[in-house]
């Protein structure tokens, strides 16, 4: 409770984050004349609006990645999600995953990694890291955005845009740039505090592990495209002793969420209930898929994914766009192992995400190590996090193929299993990565595409504040104008 409360009354600290304008984000007198803060005051409210961002409420990332990895729907006495099921995207859709993320955790990682004060290494290690996390995460929606002139404040409001690849690039480089200065910190460099780091509370090896697990998701991200990435550029970048994310290493967020007037999680607090007890705003229009429900039939992860209908035991999903069709109260809503409490962590990335990521890489010979085994850990990983006991019996009937013509899309379709309602962007990014799950629908009765949608567009705040340097687009090429990444 008391760093959340020390969070909600920090100075939030910087400037201009890129070409958006004033009125994104109307806390400070100035935004171009930033007030003084210190790393342990600016890291704990960057980490806060990572979640925001990321799994926070109805505009967050992981609601589209849920609507448009087919994992949730509205019941059929609600119209709600249209622009979203209706695929239409255009430069007013969804501004806010692209301004939120330059405006709010980008700018105050900036303003900590720009320290030069020894004893703040390790703060700066950790804003490398968390910078390269969102800027991925920009590159895999967006393609070329800025980043080598972006965050400049009043110094620069109108960044070029850096081609995607060299930003994939360098974003490597950045991550082991905050390995070697976790690696060679002197006596002198403070590890952060549970209250100054409220996602893994100054445990720097930890960092370091996932500063290892984001490069491995770079590199992957690139594979499925010939001549992108290589052995060598595994070799060099995390096949270094480092390690990866494993069983039990989840990376969450909690500046101490409870269930008070805002201080709740994000993400509770708009689809859960209220401080009072009656439900959120988006709580009784967001229902489980038909597709969701039944490619779950046979799993003991749906009973915690979804909740069952009334006090029955049956579950039941409907149709995107199905207005009129079945009404909410006779459809499955969000699991109590997805949507627990107020005070529920943020979810920044699971242990069964990284445990996939590398039974990939073994599965294609990248690292060493069992594919089947990181496999099974991945499962089981997601089975623990939701609190569904042991995956043994499961993966007996589901066990990995072992065939290197089938093993990547078991592998995603068990991460897309592992992410519903937890991180659906991410299922999103794999699903135009890999095409799987291969019988992901489509929305149904939406007349802008047959595909669903393969990038976001340029806001149109960043027309208006940059227009020289946003590249342009038509609204066909939220269907077509694939990131460099993808076939």
């Amino acid at each position: 409770m008391k760093i959340l409360n020390k969070i909600l009354i920090a100075l939030f600290v910087v400037g201009f984050a890129t070409s958006c304008s004033d009125d994104y984000f109307d806390v400070n007198d100035s935004q171009n004349s930033p007030v003084s803060s210190t790393p342990p005051l600016s890291l704990p409210v960057a980490q806060k609006y990572t979640v925001d961002v990321l799994q926070g409420g109805y505009n967050s990332m992981n609601t589209l990645g849920n609507l448009w990895s087919y994992s949730w729907a509205a019941g059929g006495d609600y119209v709600y999600f249209t622009d979203e099921t209706l695929y239409l995207v255009t430069s007013g859709f969804r501004t806010g995953i692209y301004e939120n993320a330059y405006v709010l955790p980008l700018r105050n990682y900036d303003v900590i990694e720009k320290n030069t004060d020894p004893k703040y290494t390790n703060y700066v290690a950790i804003a490398k890291i968390m910078k390269s996390f969102h800027f991925q995460y920009l590159v895999d929606a967006y393609g070329d955005v800025p980043y080598s002139e972006a965050l400049q404040g009043a110094a620069n409001t109108t960044p070029v845009f850096d081609d995607a690849n060299a930003i994939y690039d360098d974003l490597i480089v950045q991550l082991s740039a905050a390995q070697d200065l976790i690696a060679n910190a002197d006596a002198s460099a403070l590890v952060p505090g549970s209250g100054n780091d409220v996602m893994l509370h100054g445990d720097m090896a930890m960092w370091s592990k996932f500063a290892n697990t984001l490069k491995l998701r770079i590199l992957l991200r690139q594979s499925e495209k010939a001549g992108l990435v290589s052995q060598a550029d595994f070799d060099a970048a995390v096949n270094n002793g480092i390690g990866f994310l494993g069983a039990g290493e989840n990376i969450l967020c909690n500046p101490g969420y409870l269930n008070d007037t805002n201080k709740q999680n994000p993400f509770y607090a708009a689809f859960g209930k209220t401080v009072a007890g009656d439900p959120a705003a988006n709580a009784n229009a967001t229902r489980a898929t038909d597709y969701a429900i039944s490619k779950l039939s046979v799993d003991p992860r749906r009973a915690f994914i979804y909740k069952n209908v009334g006090t029955g035991t049956t579950y039941a999903g409907i149709a995107q766009n199905n207005v009129g069709g079945p009404n909410s109260a006779s459809l499955s809503g969000i699991g109590p192992g997805v949507l627990s409490s107020a005070s529920q962590d943020g979810v920044i990335m699971l242990a069964a995400e990284s445990l996939f990521l590398q039974a990939e890489a073994a599965s294609k010979g990248y690292i060493v190590g069992d594919a089947e085994s990181f496999y099974n850990a991945g499962v089981q990983a997601s089975f623990d996090y939701l609190g569904a006991g042991s995956a043994a019996g499961y993966l007996t009937s589901y066990p990995f193929p072992n065939s290197t013509a089938v093993n990547l899309e078991a592998i995603i379709y068990q991460k897309w299993v592992a992410l519903i309602g937890i991180n659906g962007f991410e299922s999103w990014i794999e699903y135009r990565r890999t095409g799987f799950p291969a019988d992901l629908p489509v929305a149904p009765n939406q007349t802008n595409s047959t595909v669903i949608p393969v990038r976001l567009l340029y806001p149109t705040s960043e027309y208006a504040a940059n227009p020289d340097n946003v590249p342009t687009q038509s609204s066909g090429d939220a269907f077509t104008s694939k990131v460099f990444w993808q076939n």
